[in-house]
């Protein structure tokens, strides 16, 4: 039996949380026993894997660099690393991943594993970090091929594997037909919506989404669409304002964090990802998976999982205008659209679906210890 420790961010709804909820629910139970390290307790995924039976620990480390607490947590995490005889340490983000790295270095782990899943850009201090983990990892997974040259670029020297993120695309197929999906989330069945799913964040470009939703309303010649944000985040009442601002409070409802996406994705008629920056997004997977035509910018894994034109539509990041034409495009051709979802559909199950990730992963492991033995 392979004991893994996964070190993870505070476990809130979001895409490395769920991601990392895949991985537990699909490594092989009869080769691989989990453990989950966090830097912080609570979320909404925590109690879900706690509920499913999984090991979890918080560590406490605080929010800050180097101080006596983050100290304090990184030396308990190497301890409880040795006294369960772990042989793989795998953290996720550049925090939890530092902490795991020093922690399955000094806690005597047989392979130390980072992953990394969102754009550094200017961020001084995640670069720095990166660099320290390259040294410390055996290997460092990065879930689009983006990720691994922006770091190259910014100087991690690194025994890279880029494997893909994968979602549950039989649970996704399982949803509400759309009109009920409408009427549970309060809008009008009979119009249509554009909708986005994501934490409330300035990269994430919901800012845009509702500049584009004026626009919109412009371009639909009568179609009305309704706006869906699903989500939460440090920047829903700056949103909220803006929506006010823009005169936009009958159009855009905001639904907050959501257990499960099924309802609102089968709610949306053309779903948008309007990204500043991203890795490999969990929600843009899941949108193609459950047969959602969507309209995303061109930016970091996101051009790697949609093929322009045929399995989604690609516009540049910071242009609210080509957001909107795109969306309204999808609205005013169903044919079009329907032919968009159901390729995104065929290329999620063939290339992105969680069974296939977990495999790689578990690859990985094995071809990586058995190379320490």
């Amino acid at each position: 039996m392979t004991r893994v420790a996964y070190f993870a961010p505070l476990l809130y709804t979001g895409g490395t949380q769920r991601h990392l909820q895949q991985v537990v629910r699909h490594l092989d139970p009869r080769r691989f026993s989990v453990h989950v390290y966090t830097l912080r307790a609570g979320g909404e995924v925590a109690d879900e894997l706690r509920a499913a039976g999984v090991a979890l620990t918080s560590l406490d480390v605080g929010d800050r660099g180097a101080t006596p607490q983050f100290l304090r947590g990184v030396l308990r995490a190497a301890r409880l690393v040795r006294a369960a005889g772990t042989d793989v340490v795998h953290g996720y983000q550049w925090r939890p991943a530092l902490v795991g790295a020093i922690a399955g270095w000094l806690g005597g782990a047989r392979l130390v594993v980072a992953s990394k899943r969102s754009l550094t850009g200017g961020d001084r201090s995640a670069r720095i970090a990166w660099r320290v983990i390259a040294r410390l990892a055996d290997t460092v997974v990065a879930n689009a091929d983006a990720l691994r040259r922006e770091a190259e670029a910014h100087g991690v020297r690194a025994r890279w594997a880029v494997i893909p993120s994968g979602v549950d695309v039989e649970h996704l197929r399982g949803g509400p037909e759309p009109a009920a999906a409408k009427a549970a989330l309060g809008l009008d069945p009979r119009r249509p919506v554009v909708g986005t799913i994501g934490r409330l964040e300035e990269r994430k470009g919901h800012g845009d989404f509702l500049v584009a939703t004026r626009a919109m309303l412009g371009l639909a010649n009568g179609l009305a669409p309704q706006v869906l944000i699903v989500g939460d985040g440090p920047l829903r009442a700056r949103l909220e304002r803006q929506v006010v601002h823009l005169g936009l409070g009958e159009t855009v409802r905001f639904t907050g964090s959501v257990a499960d996406v099924r309802t609102p994705l089968a709610a949306m008629d053309v779903f948008v990802l309007p990204s500043h920056a991203e890795g490999m997004s969990n929600a843009l997977l899941e949108a193609m998976a459950a047969g959602r035509p969507v309209v995303a910018t061109a930016v970091g894994g996101t051009v790697e999982a949609v093929d322009a034109e045929r399995t989604g539509i690609l516009v540049p990041p910071g242009d609210p205008t080509a957001l909107a034409a795109a969306a309204v495009g999808l609205l005013a051709d169903p044919a079009r659209a329907a032919a968009v979802a159901g390729a995104a559909a065929r290329r999620v199950e063939e290339r992105f679906g969680a069974r296939q990730m977990v495999a790689q992963l578990e690859r990985l492991y094995a071809e990586r210890l058995g190379a320490a033995a």
